[in-house]
């Protein structure tokens, strides 16, 4: 027991071995949560491109009653027209249908006796990639084709028993998920208004593994892993305590925003690791003294610069965490003129042009270079990628536009409106949802770390305490001069920051309660941490439930899925 306490109490700031090995299992277990059910391995892989008016046949045995059509669309989802016959002469026009998401699942009624089952496109550069009928008993029927039309049933295994998030994209995948296949298969890229990185690293899975949703979510939940890591490392840096480490790597493995957003196909996780990143290196900087070695500076200042740079070109709010981290360098330039040398200056300065803004313009412009083609034009040069950013710019700035789950930036500490991602409901009468709602314990007890950042860090001049306010700051204050439509998940980035901050609150509360004789606030803490993680985990990891338990969990009038 002694031995226990002296692993948990270490005090420094290095990552040791027991560092690596608590760090790693929580790691782990975010892993194991993450991919639980993340989704299928299978989906089908070959398409038939419609053009215009083009018509497939597809027959049956016998005159059979079909209850439904299951159908996948692909990287276009068209209209089509149906018409069923029992004879093969005359037909009966059913309607038009279509999908709203591409490489997802969907289920036509039909309810009519037919033989003959004929698809007429109404769209140009429209895609299908497997059909299924289902008799009246929803057993799956054996279909024949004519001509061309063996590419929409020859992957038959691959039809799911259900339709869901397990085998179809949802939400934002519709544009990242796409736009890595685009990549993968040297298609114009579809998603263009933010840039490219993340969608070129999610294309890496999707390129071994086929355009399925595990491939296109693998990323998010590596990077969400890594993501444990480097908070655990960042939490050791700052408190020098392992305990507080520990406690930091319990907040984002049992973060159920962090969950939701690490499994979706988007690109979330790899920005918000390039941030935090960033950020730790040029917290590593300012706590280097001025006669400590240049090299172990500039290296240090490399890898901030570095992950700066790969974060703008996963997403333009990059350049916040810019703001954060470049006011923190040029305080401990002020702090350390009358004791660094001149010399070291004079050669810090000019690299850091080089880190900060060379190297992230060269990857940046490195990112269209490699895979140029858009749907609004080929990135080749200079001119036309600066004619790209104008033009995202444009949209960013100009964007007009509402949704019913947008939400106000003062509202996301409060997680006041989260977004409701997914929705299925299953035969037995079992709810699956997914919305991108967090630990309310995390987030509503942060709101209150935050205060104590503030009040703490000004008060005493805590170094620490206000390179986490002004990183927080810098990440959320300019939400508030952005009119277009936002969303609770925009409050990611800051995130990860309210943690360490949290976790700084709970030091000083632990402190306090063990000149007291009390020594378990950390163990409570993380309980109802850990509790709150598991009450809302079905809510945000599509897992069945009923509808009763859903119901219970929405504790504000706000919070519908």
């Amino acid at each position: 027991m002694n031995k226990l306490k002296k692993i948990l109490n270490e005090k420094s700031n290095k990552m040791k071995k027991e560092d690596w090995i608590i760090a790693i299992i929580l790691c782990l277990i975010f892993g194991v949560l993450a991919f639980y059910k993340l989704g299928s391995n299978k989906n089908p892989q070959t398409f038939y491109n419609f053009k215009e008016n083009d018509t497939l046949l597809f027959e049956l045995n016998d005159n059979t009653y079909i209850s439904k059509l299951r159908y996948f669309t692909g990287e276009c989802t068209g209209n089509y027209n149906l018409y069923i016959s029992s004879d093969g002469d005359n037909y009966k026009d059913l309607g038009s249908f279509k999908g709203d998401y591409e490489f997802a699942w969907y289920d036509l009624d039909i309810k009519e006796e037919l033989k003959y089952l004929k698809i007429v496109s109404t769209d140009y550069n429209s895609y299908l990639g497997e059909i299924m009928l289902y008799d009246e008993n929803n057993n799956k029927m054996n279909i024949f084709y004519n001509d061309d039309g063996y590419l929409l049933i020859d992957e038959s295994y691959d039809v799911p028993d259900e339709i869901g998030y397990m085998n179809s994209t949802y939400f934002d995948e519709l544009y990242f998920a796409r736009t890595a296949y685009d990549y993968v298969n040297g298609l114009p890229a579809s998603e263009w208004t933010h840039p490219p990185l993340a969608k070129l690293i999610q294309a890496i899975p999707i390129y071994f593994m086929g355009m399925t949703p595990f491939a296109y979510r693998l990323i998010g939940v590596i990077f969400g892993m890594l993501l444990v890591l480097v908070i655990y490392y960042f939490a050791k840096l700052i408190f020098k305590n392992r305990l507080y480490a520990i406690f930091a790597g319990l907040l984002i493995t049992f973060e159920n925003f962090h969950l939701v957003q690490s499994r979706i196909g988007t690109s979330d996780s790899v920005l918000i690791l390039f941030m935090v990143l960033s950020s730790l290196y040029m917290y590593k900087y300012i706590c280097l003294k001025s006669n400590d070695k240049l090299k172990t500076k500039i290296v240090n200042l490399f890898l901030s610069g570095l992950f700066f740079g790969l974060s703008i070109c996963v997403k333009w709010t990059g350049f916040y965490l810019g703001l954060g981290i470049c006011i923190a360098f040029f305080v401990k330039f002020i702090f350390d003129l009358s004791t660094t040398s001149k010399k070291d200056y004079f050669k810090i300065i000019p690299l850091c042009v080089v880190f900060y803004i060379l190297i992230p313009c060269l990857i940046y412009m490195l990112s269209y270079f490699l895979f140029p083609s858009m749907e609004t034009r080929m990135v080749n040069n200079f001119s036309s990628l600066l004619l790209q950013i104008k033009d995202m710019y444009q949209f960013h700035s100009t964007l007009d536009a509402s949704h019913p789950f947008s939400s106000r930036w003062y509202t996301w500490p409060i997680m006041y409106k989260p977004v409701w991602y997914h929705i299925a409901y299953t035969s037995n009468e079992l709810k699956s949802t997914i919305a991108a709602i967090g630990n309310p314990a995390i987030w509503w007890f942060g709101i209150f770390a935050f205060i104590y950042v503030v009040i703490s860090g000004i008060k005493q001049l805590d170094r620490d305490k206000l390179y986490l306010l002004t990183i927080i700051l810098c990440l959320f204050l300019p939400y508030a001069f952005i009119g277009r439509v936002m969303f609770l998940y925009h409050y990611f980035i800051t995130l990860p920051f309210v943690m360490l901050a949290l976790a700084g609150l709970i030091n000083f509360i632990d402190d306090f309660a063990r000149k007291h004789k009390f020594k378990f606030v950390i163990p409570i803490f993380s309980i109802i941490i850990i509790t709150f993680f598991i009450y809302f985990f079905p809510v945000v990891s599509g897992y069945r439930v009923s509808k009763e338990y859903i119901d219970n969990t929405k504790w504000l009038k706000t919070w519908i899925y």
